[in-house]
C-alpha cells in the first residue's frame, strides 16, 4: 500500500492552503488493528461529507497496514513512520493533512455519526470559535456502554483547565489557524498531552464552545490501568510544571498553582489506592490536603465528596470497596476524616443503591442498602432505604416459595 506524503504546493514547497470546510480526521494506530477497522468506519460513516482521513502506522507489527489497506479505495490515506510515541503520530498527521479543522480519533476508539456535523456547525455559527468538544460515552473493550458519559463544558474561567482534563480527545476539534498558533503536540509527554495542548490554546486566548450531544465513544481498557499509573502520574506533574514554568503566565492562572497541584496529588492518590500501593496512596493524600487546606476543613466534609467523585469512575470497579480502602489508609493528617468513615461509607452505599434501583436492580440495590444499614443502622428510619429493603426481602420469599412449590410438584426432580 502506498504512503502519501505531507502535503505542499507542488510550485513552491510551501504548505498547500488548507480547503474550506474540510475536516481532516487524524488517526494515531499502534497495534490495534483488531479495533482499528471499526474505528475507521466510523469516521466514514458520517453525515458531513466534507473530510480526509488519515492513519498514521506508529511502526506497528500487527495487521494495521493490511487493515487501513482495506479502505484504501475509500480514500483513507495511510502513513508510516517508525514508532515514536501518540503525540508524534498525531503531528505526523497534522503534517500530512489539508483541512480546515482537525480532529482526533484514537484507533480504538470510535466517532458517533454526527461527530463531524455537530462540531463543524458550531464553527460555522461563530467565526471565532477555535475550539468545539462534545459529550464522550464510555464504552468496555467489546463496544459495550459502561453507564457513564464525559459531559462537562469548557469552564467558565479557562484558567480552571488547570484542575483537570474535562475533554476525551476524540470528541474534539480545533479550527487549523489555532492548531498552528498552538504549535504541534508535545513528543515528549508520554500521557496528557491532549490536555497540555488545551491548556495551551486557552493560554492563548482561544475561545472554545460545546455541542452538549455525544460525539464519541470512548472504549475503556480496566486491565491497562494498574501498568499505566505510574506514567499517567508522571505526565500529570509534567504538563502542570510546563504552564508554571512560563515567566509570562497571566495572574489569574498563577494564583490556581497550589489548587492545580493539589488536584493532581488528589488523583495520584486515586491511582495508587486502586492498585493497593497505600504508602504512595497516604504520601499524596496528605499532599494534595497541604497545598489546599479547605479539604480538611469540617471534619474533611470537601474531601470527602471529592473522594466520592474520584471513586465514581470506570476505574473503580466497586465504588463502595475503593472508597472502603482509602478510608482504611488515610494519612494521619486525616484522622478527623476517618473518624467518619462510617457516616460517608454508609452515604455512598445508600446512593449507590438508589442507583441500582433506579436500574430496576433489585438486588443491588438490597445489597448496598444493606451495607449501608452496616454502618449507619439509622437509615433504617428512612423511608426509601426501608421500602426498597422490605420489596427486596418481599421478592426473596415469592421466590423461596415458588422454588418450593416446583419441588412439591416435582418431588423426585424428574422436569429437570
Amino acid at each position: 500500500m502506498n504512503s502519501t506524503s505531507p502535503t505542499a504546493d507542488t510550485q513552491t514547497g510551501q504548505p498547500s492552503a488548507p480547503i474550506k470546510g474540510l475536516v481532516s480526521v487524524i488517526i494515531p494506530a499502534y497495534n490495534q488493528g483488531h479495533y482499528l477497522g471499526a474505528a475507521v468506519e466510523s469516521a466514514l460513516d458520517q453525515t458531513y461529507a466534507s473530510f480526509e482521513i488519515i492513519v498514521v502506522d506508529d511502526g506497528s507489527t500487527d495487521d494495521t497496514p493490511q487493515v487501513t489497506g482495506s479502505f484504501e479505495h475509500r480514500g483513507v490515506q495511510y502513513v508510516y513512520q517508525a514508532n515514536a510515541g501518540l503525540s508524534a503520530a498525531r503531528n505526523t498527521g497534522i503534517r500530512h493533512s489539508r483541512g480546515e479543522y482537525l480532529t482526533y480519533l484514537d484507533s480504538d476508539d470510535l466517532f458517533a455519526p454526527l461527530k463531524l456535523e455537530l462540531l463543524v456547525s458550531q464553527f460555522e455559527r461563530d467565526p471565532e470559535l477555535g475550539f468545539a468538544a462534545g459529550q464522550a460515552v464510555l464504552i468496555d473493550e467489546h463496544g459495550e456502554p459502561l453507564d457513564k458519559i464525559f459531559n462537562a463544558p469548557p469552564p467558565i474561567e479557562p484558567s480552571d483547565l488547570l484542575l483537570w482534563n474535562p475533554f476525551h480527545v476524540g470528541s474534539t476539534m480545533v479550527r487549523r489557524t489555532w492548531q498552528e498558533r498552538a504549535g504541534l503536540f508535545d513528543e515528549n509527554l508520554r500521557a496528557y498531552e491532549d490536555w497540555d495542548m488545551w491548556l495551551r490554546l486557552a493560554l492563548l486566548g482561544c475561545k472554545m464552545g460545546w455541542a452538549a450531544q455525544p460525539v464519541s465513544l470512548y472504549r475503556f481498557h480496566t486491565a491497562q490501568m494498574t501498568q499505566d499509573r505510574e506514567r499517567m502520574t508522571r505526565a500529570t506533574f509534567a504538563v502542570l510544571s510546563k504552564v508554571f514554568e512560563n515567566p509570562d503566565l497571566p495572574d489569574d492562572w498563577a494564583a490556581k498553582k497550589d489548587l492545580a497541584y493539589s488536584n493532581a496529588y488528589l488523583r495520584a492518590a486515586a491511582q495508587a489506592y486502586r492498585a493497593e500501593a497505600y504508602d504512595e496512596a497516604r504520601s499524596a493524600m496528605a499532599q494534595a490536603a497541604r497545598l489546599d487546606p479547605s479539604l480538611a476543613a469540617n471534619r474533611g466534609a470537601s474531601l470527602a465528596a471529592r473522594l466520592s467523585a474520584l471513586a465514581d469512575s470506570p476505574k473503580a470497579v466497586d465504588k463502595l470497596d475503593f472508597l472502603t480502602r482509602i478510608y482504611e489508609n488515610l494519612p494521619a493528617e486525616l484522622a478527623e476524616l476517618e473518624r467518619d468513615r462510617n457516616v460517608h461509607l454508609s452515604r455512598a452505599a445508600v446512593d449507590l443503591g438508589f442507583e441500582r434501583y433506579q436500574k430496576n436492580d433489585l438486588s443491588g440495590a438490597s445489597s448496598y442498602l444493606r451495607r449501608a444499614v452496616h454502618y449507619r443502622p439509622s437509615w433504617l428510619a428512612n423511608r426509601g432505604v426501608l421500602s426498597i429493603l422490605l420489596r427486596a426481602s418481599l421478592a426473596k420469599a415469592t421466590r423461596g416459595e415458588a422454588r418450593r412449590a416446583d419441588q412439591a410438584s416435582d418431588p423426585l426432580n424428574i422436569q429437570n
